[in-house]
């Protein structure tokens, strides 16, 4: 080798044997194959390793997934088993100031909810103030898209809030009727 690059004059070249005759050239082809097939199988070899990593991966997305959704039912269940307690150990006594509070601003919130009048109210003063504007603007092409673009964009915005407010009056009945069932709990123990 270290004739070679002495014969080469230039060692940044790397050229450590020189070729000379058939032979030696089938001999160099042959060794490039065996490289290039030693290189091929590490890919192939690599490739299956990165499939294997990627089952790996998604076996551990879903374990992590069940894992979550079981820590969430526990927690849950947690939660209840504390309410339980705590309706237990206050079992006999008075509702606290506190507890009183929230229940009176609970139901001001279920009378405000059950008023049809109030949020239809505002609806329709929302689309008068729209009208108003649309007929300020006679002379502007665009008004009337960017009227239906408002109103569409209005439209989705109420019916998402109407959504939701309905939701809130399914939470807030229910918990009107676990405070209800708390309540009559509470009386049956004082009472015994």
């Amino acid at each position: 080798a270290v004739v070679s690059t002495q014969s080469t004059g230039d060692p940044v070249k790397l050229i450590p044997v020189p070729l000379v005759g058939f032979k030696a050239i089938s001999e160099r082809l042959r060794l490039q194959k065996e490289q290039s097939e030693a290189h091929f199988a590490r890919v192939e070899l690599i490739g299956k390793e990165v499939e294997d990593i990627r089952a790996t991966q998604a076996n551990t997305l879903s374990r992590l997934q069940q894992l979550k959704r079981k820590h969430s039912e526990l927690t849950h269940r947690v939660l209840q088993v504390m309410v339980d307690v705590e309706v237990q150990k206050k079992a006999g006594f008075s509702l606290q100031p506190e507890e009183e509070q929230l229940r009176v601003q609970l139901e001001s919130i279920q009378q405000e909810l059950n008023a049809p009048n109030l949020f239809k109210g505002r609806l329709s003063e929302m689309l008068s103030l729209i009208r108003m504007q649309s007929l300020a603007e006679p002379g502007n092409a665009n008004s009337t898209q960017m009227e239906s673009g408002v109103l569409a964009s209005i439209h989705s915005h109420l019916s998402r809030q109407q959504d939701g407010i309905s939701h809130l009056l399914d939470i807030i009945r229910d918990d009107l009727q676990h405070l209800e069932i708390i309540k009559q709990g509470l009386q049956e123990k004082v009472s015994a």
